[in-house]
């Protein structure tokens, strides 16, 4: 796998982590006591319905759970906001130019920080998730990550995702080390063809 390669599978992984706050993996069960139960369990189906959209990598499905003016940090720090800009970056990380896909699977298991903070209408949801991926070159790696979202009622009493927030440890993840991996392979085969190149053009020198 080429380092340009490997770029851009890291600007892809953001969008793919989309699964992040979308899994009903690890959710702690609800508390009657921190109130909002129809509203805590309204978000349950949303996160569900999320889950399910990333299984199939249906951006479609992901767009009808989010609001028009939708705001999306990716992991390689781009912004897309609204519907338009977040089928854009779909279509240029996931697809690829000239149809040549980056990833061809991906499962995700999500673990939820605690209970969602409710402000009114709104709600904050927060977690990490340990994510694998299998891509179209036959690269495979499991990636640890931490997620946040907003979600907001509409008028019609559905809750839909507001913002998302991507995050991984830069000096800690499975493309840092493959990369460090690939400098490492690429210093030892420059050694050896010196070292090859050196000891040709002593047998050179040498005297008849």
């Amino acid at each position: 796998m080429s380092l340009k390669h490997l770029i851009q599978t890291l600007l892809a992984l953001p969008l793919l982590l989309l699964a992040l706050h979308g899994q009903t993996a690890t959710t702690p069960p609800l508390d009657p006591s921190g109130g909002r139960i129809e509203d805590r369990q309204q978000l349950r189906v949303l996160l569900e319905g999320m889950e399910a959209g990333i299984n199939k990598l249906d951006i479609d499905a992901l767009l009808k759970l989010a609001q028009p003016d939708v705001v999306i940090t990716w992991q390689n720090a781009e912004v897309s906001r609204g519907h338009a800009q977040v089928r854009a970056y779909y279509e240029r990380m996931i697809k690829g130019a000239g149809g040549a896909a980056i990833v061809r699977k991906l499962s995700t298991k999500a673990t939820l920080g605690g209970p969602a903070v409710f402000y009114g209408d709104s709600a904050v949801a927060y977690g990490t998730t340990v994510d694998r991926y299998d891509l179209a070159d036959g690269l495979a790696f499991t990636l640890n990550a931490n997620w946040s979202t907003t979600v907001t009622k509409t008028s019609d009493g559905q809750w839909k995702v507001a913002s998302l927030h991507f995050s991984t440890n830069l000096f800690d993840n499975a493309l840092l080390s493959a990369a460090e991996r690939m400098v490492w392979y690429a210093a030892g085969a420059a050694f050896v063809v010196g070292a090859l190149l050196c000891w040709l053009l002593m047998r050179r020198r040498r005297p008849g």
